[in-house]
Protein backbone atom coordinates (compact mmCIF):
# COMPACT_ATOMS: atom_id res chain seq x y z
CA UNK A 1 0.00 0.00 0.00
CA UNK A 2 2.81 2.17 0.36
CA UNK A 3 4.71 1.71 -2.47
CA UNK A 4 1.38 2.70 -3.99
CA UNK A 5 1.04 6.02 -2.28
CA UNK A 6 4.36 6.53 -2.95
CA UNK A 7 4.58 5.99 -6.90
CA UNK A 8 0.61 7.77 -7.13
CA UNK A 9 2.50 10.90 -5.65
CA UNK A 10 5.44 10.42 -7.54
CA UNK A 11 3.23 10.29 -10.80
CA UNK A 12 1.43 13.68 -9.74
CA UNK A 13 4.71 15.43 -9.33
CA UNK A 14 5.97 14.55 -12.80
CA UNK A 15 2.79 15.41 -14.13
CA UNK A 16 2.35 18.48 -13.05
CA UNK A 17 6.19 19.33 -13.53
CA UNK A 18 5.32 18.06 -17.26
CA UNK A 19 2.39 20.56 -17.34
CA UNK A 20 4.08 23.37 -16.26
CA UNK A 21 6.87 23.39 -18.76
CA UNK A 22 3.85 22.81 -21.52
CA UNK A 23 2.24 25.80 -20.15
CA UNK A 24 5.25 27.90 -20.39
CA UNK A 25 5.82 27.74 -16.49
CA UNK A 26 8.44 27.07 -14.48
CA UNK A 27 8.98 23.03 -13.53
CA UNK A 28 9.46 22.39 -10.01
CA UNK A 29 13.31 21.36 -11.79
CA UNK A 30 14.42 24.20 -13.02
CA UNK A 31 16.42 27.17 -11.72
CA UNK A 32 14.59 29.61 -10.06
CA UNK A 33 13.44 32.41 -12.06
CA UNK A 34 15.20 36.09 -11.24
CA UNK A 35 13.01 37.65 -8.71
CA UNK A 36 11.44 41.48 -9.46
CA UNK A 37 9.09 43.10 -7.98
CA UNK A 38 9.28 45.82 -5.31
CA UNK A 39 11.56 44.45 -2.64
CA UNK A 40 13.88 43.09 -5.51
CA UNK A 41 14.21 46.63 -6.05
CA UNK A 42 14.52 47.47 -2.43
CA UNK A 43 17.86 44.85 -1.92
CA UNK A 44 19.13 45.85 -5.62
CA UNK A 45 19.04 49.70 -4.57
CA UNK A 46 20.28 48.90 -0.52
CA UNK A 47 23.49 46.70 -2.86
CA UNK A 48 24.42 50.27 -4.78
CA UNK A 49 23.92 51.84 -2.37
CA UNK A 50 26.45 49.98 0.14
CA UNK A 51 28.65 49.91 -2.66
CA UNK A 52 28.89 53.62 -3.07
CA UNK A 53 28.76 54.33 1.11
CA UNK A 54 25.29 55.93 0.65
CA UNK A 55 24.81 56.74 4.31
CA UNK A 56 21.84 59.14 3.76
CA UNK A 57 19.62 56.41 1.58
CA UNK A 58 20.18 54.14 4.79
CA UNK A 59 19.10 56.34 6.97
CA UNK A 60 15.31 56.77 5.08
CA UNK A 61 15.49 52.79 4.00
CA UNK A 62 16.24 51.86 7.74
CA UNK A 63 13.12 52.21 10.09
CA UNK A 64 14.39 53.84 12.80
CA UNK A 65 12.94 50.95 15.38
CA UNK A 66 15.13 48.17 13.28
CA UNK A 67 17.11 45.68 14.53
CA UNK A 68 20.20 43.90 13.34
CA UNK A 69 20.87 40.45 14.74
CA UNK A 70 24.06 38.93 13.71
CA UNK A 71 25.38 35.24 13.61
CA UNK A 72 26.01 34.73 16.80
CA UNK A 73 22.75 36.44 18.87
CA UNK A 74 23.55 40.16 19.32
CA UNK A 75 21.28 42.73 18.46
CA UNK A 76 21.75 46.04 17.65
CA UNK A 77 20.09 48.90 16.39
CA UNK A 78 20.13 48.44 12.37
CA UNK A 79 21.50 51.54 11.54
CA UNK A 80 23.99 51.64 14.13
CA UNK A 81 25.67 48.52 12.80
CA UNK A 82 25.17 50.10 8.98
CA UNK A 83 27.07 53.23 10.70
CA UNK A 84 29.96 50.88 11.60
CA UNK A 85 29.99 48.90 7.82
CA UNK A 86 29.82 52.34 6.10
CA UNK A 87 32.94 54.04 7.69
CA UNK A 88 35.03 50.74 7.81
CA UNK A 89 38.24 51.47 5.91
CA UNK A 90 38.72 50.30 3.08
CA UNK A 91 35.65 50.40 1.66
CA UNK A 92 33.92 46.87 1.62
CA UNK A 93 32.47 46.00 -1.53
CA UNK A 94 28.72 43.68 -1.36
CA UNK A 95 27.49 41.47 -3.57
CA UNK A 96 24.54 38.99 -3.60
CA UNK A 97 23.35 36.20 -5.07
CA UNK A 98 20.33 33.36 -5.03
CA UNK A 99 17.68 36.70 -4.14
CA UNK A 100 14.74 35.29 -2.75
CA UNK A 101 11.58 37.90 -2.22
CA UNK A 102 7.49 38.16 -1.25
CA UNK A 103 5.60 40.77 -0.57
CA UNK A 104 1.77 41.76 0.70
CA UNK A 105 0.22 45.07 0.64
CA UNK A 106 2.09 46.60 3.67
CA UNK A 107 5.24 43.76 4.76
CA UNK A 108 7.70 41.64 2.61
CA UNK A 109 10.77 39.97 2.75
CA UNK A 110 13.89 38.74 1.19
CA UNK A 111 16.77 36.18 1.42
CA UNK A 112 20.52 36.34 -0.25
CA UNK A 113 23.72 34.88 0.26
CA UNK A 114 26.22 37.70 0.15
CA UNK A 115 29.99 37.74 0.20
CA UNK A 116 31.32 40.79 1.63
CA UNK A 117 34.79 42.46 0.40
CA UNK A 118 37.06 44.32 2.23
CA UNK A 119 40.45 43.71 4.33
CA UNK A 120 38.91 40.30 5.05
CA UNK A 121 36.17 38.28 3.08
CA UNK A 122 33.10 37.58 4.68
CA UNK A 123 30.59 35.13 3.04
CA UNK A 124 26.95 34.30 4.80
CA UNK A 125 23.16 34.89 4.38
CA UNK A 126 20.83 37.40 4.79
CA UNK A 127 17.48 38.05 5.76
CA UNK A 128 15.50 41.27 5.72
CA UNK A 129 12.38 42.27 6.46
CA UNK A 130 10.49 45.23 5.02
CA UNK A 131 7.16 47.05 6.58
CA UNK A 132 5.41 49.80 4.07
CA UNK A 133 5.75 53.66 5.33
CA UNK A 134 3.86 55.41 3.31
CA UNK A 135 4.89 54.56 -0.47
CA UNK A 136 8.43 53.82 0.47
CA UNK A 137 9.70 50.13 1.66
CA UNK A 138 11.57 50.41 5.18
CA UNK A 139 13.68 47.67 6.44
CA UNK A 140 12.57 46.61 9.92
CA UNK A 141 14.47 43.52 10.44
CA UNK A 142 17.91 42.46 9.46
CA UNK A 143 19.45 38.83 10.54
CA UNK A 144 22.88 38.40 8.71
CA UNK A 145 24.72 35.41 9.38
CA UNK A 146 28.10 34.08 8.15
CA UNK A 147 28.36 30.85 6.85
CA UNK A 148 32.37 30.44 6.78
CA UNK A 149 35.49 31.71 8.79
CA UNK A 150 36.21 35.38 7.64
CA UNK A 151 39.16 34.58 5.47
CA UNK A 152 41.65 37.52 5.57
CA UNK A 153 43.51 38.87 1.80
Amino acid sequence: MRKSILGFVFIVLMSAAASAQGRGGASIFAPPSTPTGPIADAVNAIVKAFNSRDVPYFQKVIAPDAVWFDEDGHTLQAMVWMNRLMSANPPRKLTITNLRVGNWDTAGWAGFNYVIEGTNQVKGTNTMVFKKNGNDWQIAVIHGAVDTAIVPH
